[in-house]
């Protein structure tokens, strides 16, 4: 067997190393203030960074905060979100991070996206443009064809216009509560091999940052996995 966080760190080591300064940002705040850290270690799959200071002033975080990193490699900006998984004071102040986006240039930002069979309940009303326009409800009882901390897809046997709002209950296999939250559509495709059938794409537009934080810990926990 193969040491998963091992291969896990090594990818992530592709794009980061160790001594490289990140400018750190909530993505809460509206008037973010500029943070910096350094890469201590990449390890268990996780970044681990000295605590963020700004001109000797530490960072008010905590476990299950998500934050915005970016640095420069290569000339090139680059960012990723990361969730903070632990916070340790001693022997000197740091924080072990989970990421919850790829590493990209600074114009990406795109979630980390598993395939991933989680039940799913998806429900709300569609406006149907047919020659007399119509409203149909929806109450979909399914499973998730992927996942992550920005949103979901799944495939259902009809297309839902883009830009759809809905309802949705996400039940994660971690003994918590089910996640409830509006959502929108950004995509419905059929698929070529079966034209009859849509993958639909939506997006949360609601969602606790203690929700979040358990997909983003979900996707990490079935990225290892899947590494074995």
């Amino acid at each position: 067997m193969t040491d998963t966080n091992a291969d896990l760190s090594e990818d992530i080591k592709s794009y980061i190393s160790v001594n490289d300064v990140l400018l750190t940002r909530s993505m809460d705040d509206e008037n973010p203030g500029n943070y910096y850290c350094r890469i201590n270690d990449v390890s268990q799959g996780k970044i681990v960074v000295t605590w963020p200071t700004s001109r000797g002033i530490r960072l008010l975080a905590h476990r299950d905060q998500i934050y915005n990193f970016s640095f420069v490699r290569d000339g090139v900006p680059h960012s990723f979100t990361g969730l903070i998984d632990e916070t340790e004071l001693e022997p000197l102040p740091q924080l072990k991070l989970i990421l919850c986006s790829s590493i990209n240039r600074v114009q990406r930002r795109d979630n980390y996206r598993i395939k991933s069979i989680i039940p799913v309940e998806i429900y709300g009303s569609v406006i149907e443009h047919t020659p007399v326009e119509t409203v149909s409800m929806l109450n979909i009882k399914t499973t998730t064809y992927d996942l992550s901390a920005g949103g979901l897809s799944f495939i259902f046997g009809k297309l839902i216009p883009e830009g759809t709002m809905l309802e949705l209950k996400l039940s994660l296999p971690d003994d918590m509560p089910v996640i409830k939250a509006p959502c929108r559509v950004i995509y419905s495709d059929s698929l070529v091999e079966n034209p009859s059938q849509y993958k639909t794409g939506v997006v949360y537009l609601m969602i606790s940052e203690w929700e979040k934080a358990r997909i983003v810990r979900f996707v990490y926990r079935t990225q290892l996995a899947g590494l074995r």
